[in-house]
């Protein structure tokens, strides 16, 4: 039984580390995420006044260009939503694994508890082990919605894209009730992408919480080690 517990502990103290790793990866993609989204939310925007002031020029040719840009944005803001719902899964999938490893460990911990030697200590690591459980099942549901939320956003990113690429700005009479539409969906698109750096933000907490979470843990690694070469010894 011990000698399983052991083992336990030792795969334990490895994935920790490798959490650990997987997410300052994490922060680290969605702080260069979020620099580049700010950028670019910024350079749209500037295009749509752009396209503003054509539109009430009636300059139809300069109008069509700056269109023709912003649905060039669209697209690549398209497929970088999809590599970030690619993204979400992944860690989706990971904080699935993590939830699982700490019920493990819990379940060790509690057999450990009822072990002839048991102490305080053994008490201490159980109510640890049941904290963890708790982050990681509450960071598994995060990471859920922001999959979600990610998947939604760039469905209407796509929509609003397939629309405009189907429409022409001009100025006959008999289009002027859907050129308005359309003027509305380009300023829908910024919308998405105010959300989406919104979303981008909260993820950052979210691994930054996750960070501390995991700093922790291997400071209770390190603990049970110290405690279990001294009670060799």
């Amino acid at each position: 039984m011990m000698l399983l517990i052991s083992c336990g502990v030792h795969a334990q103290r490895g994935r920790n580390a490798i959490e650990a790793r997987q997410n300052q990866q994490a922060l680290a993609t969605n702080e260069a995420q979020l620099e580049r989204d700010v950028k670019e939310l910024a350079a749209y925007k500037v295009k749509l006044v752009e396209f503003e002031t054509a539109y009430a020029n009636r300059n139809v040719a300069k109008a069509t260009a700056i269109k023709t840009a912003l649905t060039n944005d669209m697209q690549r803001e398209i497929e970088q939503s999809e590599r970030k719902i690619a993204q979400d899964q992944q860690e989706v999938a990971q904080s699935k694994s993590e939830v699982a490893a700490s019920k493990r460990e819990s379940r060790r911990s509690r057999i450990d508890l009822r072990t002839i030697d048991n102490d305080r200590k053994d008490a201490r690591d159980v109510r640890d082990d049941r904290r963890d459980r708790r982050d990681d099942q509450r960071d598994a549901m995060d990471d859920k919605a922001d999959l979600e939320q990610q998947i939604v956003r760039t469905k209407r990113q796509k929509q609003i894209y397939a629309t405009l690429q189907a429409f022409t700005f001009s100025f006959e009479p008999t289009l002027q009730e859907k050129a308005m539409a359309n003027k509305a969906l380009l300023q829908e698109f910024v919308v998405t992408m105010e959300s989406d750096i919104a979303a981008t933000k909260v993820e950052i907490a979210e691994d930054k919480r996750e960070a501390a979470e995991d700093l922790r843990e291997r400071r209770e690694d390190r603990r049970e080690r110290g405690e279990k070469r001294r009670n060799r010894n």
